[in-house]
C-alpha cells in the first residue's frame, strides 16, 4: 500500500489547522471581546447552540455515509447522488428554518427579548445555506485536495471572526455577535466554494427527488438517529438539563464557557481522521497485508498521539485562560475545559470501530454504541445534577465519553473483524490506561508553576518520541503486545 507518511502529517496538519482558523482567531481575539461578554451570554449563546445542533443533526442526517459510499460504489455517477443529497439537505434546513421558530417562540423569548427576530433570521439563513459545507468538506477530502479546501475554510473563518468582534467590541452586541457569525461562515463558503462545486463540477441541489432516492436516503438516515441523538445528548444536551433543573444561568454560563473552548480538541481528532479518511477507507476495503499493517500501525499510533496532543493542552488551560480572560469570572472554568479535552481522548478509538460498519451500511449498530454511552448520560445527570450542579455534569460527561470509546467491544462481529489487523480487546485496555493516567496527571497538575509544566511537557513528549522510535524500529509489522 502507497502511503506517503509525510503527506499524511502534512494533510493532518492542514484539515487541522486551516480550516479551524476561525475558531483559533476566535481564541485570540477572547481578550478582545471577553470585557464586553457576560457569564450570561455564555448562557444564552450555550443554550441556543444546544437546539441548533439538534436541527444540524436532522439537517445532515445520514448524509456523510451516502456520499462517502456513493463516491466509491457509483464511480462516475456519484455526482447524481451528490445532487440529490444537497437538495435533500436544502429542503430539510428550510422546513428546520420553520421548527425554529416555534421552539424560541415557546421556549426562550423571556430569555431573548427583542433580540429574538435577529436570531430567527440569522439561524435560518444558517440552517438554508449550511448543506454547502458537508458537500465541501466531502469533496475536497475524497479528492484528497487537503490545501485547495482549507484555504477556502481559512477564509471564510477569518470574515466571521471579524464579525464576531465588530460586533461585539465595537457594537456591544453580546452573543448576537456568535449568532451574526453563524451565516456569514455558510454564506462566504457558498461563494468561495461556488466556481468549484456548482459551476465544475455541476453539484446543484436537486429540489426534486424520486422516490427510491428518498427511501434510500431514509434506509441509511433513520437508522443514525439513535446516534445523532446520543452524540447530541453526550456534547450538548446537559445544558438544556442544567436549565430544566433550575441551574442559574451564570453557572450555566460558567459550564458553556469551559465545555466550549474544552470542545475545541475535537479539532485535532477530526482533523487528523480528516486526513486518513480516503487510506482508511480504502485499507478496511482491502485485505492485502500493505493495508493491514496500514490499518494496525494507525490503530495503536493515532490515537496515542491525539491522546498526548490533549493532555498537552489540558495542563496549560489555566494559563491560556489568564491570557484570553480579563474578567475574573471568566477565568473560574478552566477546570472544567481540562475535563472535556480529556473525554475527547476517548473519540479516537470510538472512530475506528465505526469505520467498517459504516462502510458496510451497518448504521444501526454504530448507534447501539453511542446509545449505551448517551442512556448513562441522560440518567446520571438527572440523578446528580439536582445534588452537584455543574460538577455532576462534568462528571458524567467524561464518564460518558470514556463507555463511547470502548462501547464498540460489544459488538461481537465487529471485534471479529477488527481482530484481524490486531487483538482489539488488548489495544482497548492499552489505550483506556494510557488516557486514564494522561487525565489524572493533568488534572491534578493544573495549578502547578510553570517551569513544573515545561519540565512534565517535555519528559512526556520524550516519553512518545522515545516509544514511536523504539516500536518502529525493531521492525516494520508488530501486534500491541510487541510494545
Amino acid at each position: 500500500m502507497d502511503i506517503s507518511k509525510r503527506k499524511i502529517f502534512r494533510d493532518s496538519l492542514i484539515y487541522t489547522i486551516l480550516p479551524k482558523v476561525s475558531v483559533l482567531a476566535s481564541l485570540l481575539i477572547l481578550p478582545l471581546v471577553s470585557p464586553y461578554l457576560t457569564l450570561e451570554d455564555y448562557g444564552l449563546y450555550g443554550l441556543l447552540m444546544a437546539y441548533i445542533t439538534i436541527f444540524q443533526i436532522i439537517i445532515g442526517l445520514g448524509q456523510n455515509i451516502l456520499l462517502q459510499n456513493s463516491f466509491f460504489t457509483h464511480k462516475a455517477d456519484y455526482k447524481l447522488v451528490w445532487r440529490r443529497s444537497f437538495g435533500l439537505m436544502t429542503i430539510t434546513g428550510l422546513l428546520s428554518s420553520v421548527l425554529f421558530y416555534f421552539i424560541v417562540h415557546l421556549t426562550m423569548m423571556d430569555k431573548l427579548g427583542n433580540n429574538w427576530p435577529i436570531v430567527v433570521v440569522m439561524v435560518s439563513l444558517f440552517f438554508t445555506f449550511s448543506p454547502i459545507d458537508v458537500i465541501v468538506v466531502n469533496y475536497y477530502i475524497l479528492m484528497e485536495k487537503a490545501a485547495a479546501y482549507a484555504y477556502g475554510a481559512a477564509l471564510t473563518g477569518f470574515v466571521a471572526t471579524c464579525t464576531t468582534l465588530v460586533s461585539i467590541k465595537y457594537f456591544k452586541m453580546g452573543y448576537l455577535g456568535w449568532v451574526i457569525a453563524l451565516p456569514i461562515t455558510v454564506l462566504m463558503s457558498y461563494i468561495y466554494y461556488f466556481r468549484r462545486i456548482v459551476i465544475k463540477e455541476k453539484i446543484i441541489p436537486q429540489l426534486k427527488l424520486k422516490k427510491k432516492f428518498l427511501t434510500n436516503a431514509l434506509k441509511i438516515g433513520l437508522p443514525l438517529t439513535p446516534h445523532q441523538l446520543s452524540l447530541f445528548i453526550l456534547g450538548i444536551s446537559d445544558r438544556l438539563l442544567l436549565e430544566y433543573l433550575r441551574v442559574p444561568i451564570k453557572q450555566i454560563g460558567l459550564y458553556s464557557q469551559g465545555y466550549n473552548l474544552g470542545s475545541q480538541g475535537n479539532i485535532v481528532v477530526n482533523g487528523v481522521f480528516q486526513a486518513l479518511s480516503r487510506k482508511l477507507q480504502e485499507g478496511f476495503r482491502n485485505d492485502s497485508e500493505g493495508h493491514k499493517s496500514f490499518i494496525r500501525k494507525t490503530m495503536i499510533f493515532i490515537p496515542l498521539l491525539i491522546s498526548i496532543i490533549l493532555f498537552t493542552g489540558s495542563l496549560w488551560t489555566r494559563e491560556i485562560f489568564f491570557f484570553l480572560f480579563r474578567k475574573p469570572e471568566l477565568r473560574e472554568a478552566y477546570p472544567i475545559t481540562i475535563v472535556v479535552l480529556c473525554s475527547y481522548m476517548f473519540w479516537s478509538v470510538y472512530t475506528f470501530f465505526t469505520y467498517p460498519l459504516s462502510i458496510k451500511n451497518k448504521t444501526f449498530s454504530i448507534s447501539l454504541i453511542s446509545l449505551t454511552a448517551a442512556g448513562v448520560n441522560i440518567i446520571g445527570n438527572i440523578i446528580l445534577i439536582p445534588y452537584f450542579g455543574i460538577w455532576a455534569a462534568l462528571g458524567v460527561t467524561y464518564f460518558s465519553y470514556m463507555i463511547f470509546g470502548f462501547a464498540g467491544l460489544l459488538n461481537s462481529e465487529n471485534r471479529i473483524f477488527l481482530n484481524k489487523y490486531i487483538n482489539i480487546t488488548k489495544l482497548c485496555i492499552f489505550h483506556f490506561g494510557i488516557n486514564i493516567v494522561l487525565f489524572v496527571a493533568a488534572y491534578f497538575s493544573k495549578d502547578f508553576g510553570i517551569i513544573s509544566k515545561m519540565l512534565l511537557t517535555i519528559l512526556i513528549l520524550s516519553a512518545l518520541g522515545l516509544f514511536i522510535r523504539k516500536s518502529t524500529s525493531k521492525k516494520t509489522d508488530y501486534e500491541i503486545s510487541d510494545i
